[in-house]
């Protein structure tokens, strides 16, 4: 695989359980680095995967069905991907996805060198406890030590959080396992182009669009439509956060070629926008600026 020409151009994307995170954990089996522990990611899991071009080089997964934050229970670049900095943007992402005044846990397994591990964490904010050597930061902490680059210019800088404020934060969700023919009729029903996919409406699934379905149609005919839409989603989706630059996301979906960005808030679903909200949201601004 190539080294990367540009770090920032690699995308980081929300994921389900896949063979993908399979892939990536034996990919980096012979030079292990923060490897935590090689089990299954369950749906209620945040799961965040990098990509550079179509080659997935790394990701991060964790669990915050916890009380007092979030436990990461696998994180990885793969060798050729390292120094970069991918591990610690992967970290940064996931603390932004978690509730303010959180705790984030790693836990090391016995076969790893935890000396190494500590000093990589401990520069991102991370304490070591002596007396059982938990390693622990603050959501605040990990925020502080990944910082976003600031967008150039007034534009770049407007969040998301203020198209959804305009546009509303109501999002249509289907549950997996609901037939093709059920997701057409939401789509329909209220003139949209995607659906999340998400089986409590708060955690991001995946996601199916009216493109996903007429692929399905054209493979495989009729009876697709009697199919699960678990043969048309995408289970690897790119979010934003609420406090993502607007700019930044029309960049983000240009790149990976998406026409809808599911947006999170401390790791939950808090709404979605399309790439024509973003035009129109552009535009209005324009016309704002020349009555000026």
């Amino acid at each position: 695989m190539p080294m990367i020409d540009d770090p920032a151009d690699v995308i980081i994307t929300e994921s389900r359980p896949t063979d993908l995170l399979a892939a990536l954990h034996e990919s980096a089996h012979a030079e292990r680095e923060y490897l935590f522990a090689a089990r299954d990611a369950d749906p209620s899991d945040i799961v965040l995967v990098a990509w550079d071009g179509e080659d997935a080089v790394g990701y991060i997964a964790a669990t915050d069905q916890r009380e007092d934050g979030l436990l990461i229970w696998e994180h990885l670049v793969v060798p050729s991907h390292r120094t970069y900095g991918l591990g610690r943007r992967l970290l940064g992402e996931l603390a932004r996805r978690a509730l303010p005044g959180a705790i984030v846990v790693v836990d090391p397994l016995g076969e790893y060198d935890v000396e190494r591990i500590t000093d990589y964490y401990g520069a991102l904010g991370f304490v070591r406890e002596d007396h059982d050597g938990r390693i622990w930061a603050t959501v605040t902490d990990v925020i502080r030590a990944t910082p976003v680059p600031e967008p150039a210019g007034t534009e770049r800088s407007v969040p998301i959080r203020t198209l959804l404020s305009r546009k509303g934060s109501g999002v249509v969700s289907i549950e997996r396992g609901a037939t093709v023919v059920e997701a057409i009729s939401l789509l329909v029903r209220h003139g949209i182009g995607a659906l999340v996919v998400s089986t409590d409406g708060k955690r991001v699934e995946g996601i199916v669009s009216e493109r996903d379905i007429l692929i399905g149609l054209e493979r495989d005919g009729a009876p697709f439509l009697d199919r699960s839409i678990d043969d048309a989603i995408t289970a690897d989706v790119l979010t934003c956060t609420a406090d993502d630059p607007i700019a930044a996301a029309m960049e983000s979906m240009t790149r990976r070629r998406v026409r809808h960005l599911p947006v999170t808030e401390t790791g939950q679903l808090a709404g979605i926008i399309s790439l024509g909200d973003l035009v129109s949201f552009r535009l209005a601004r324009v016309e704002t600026a020349g009555t000026d």
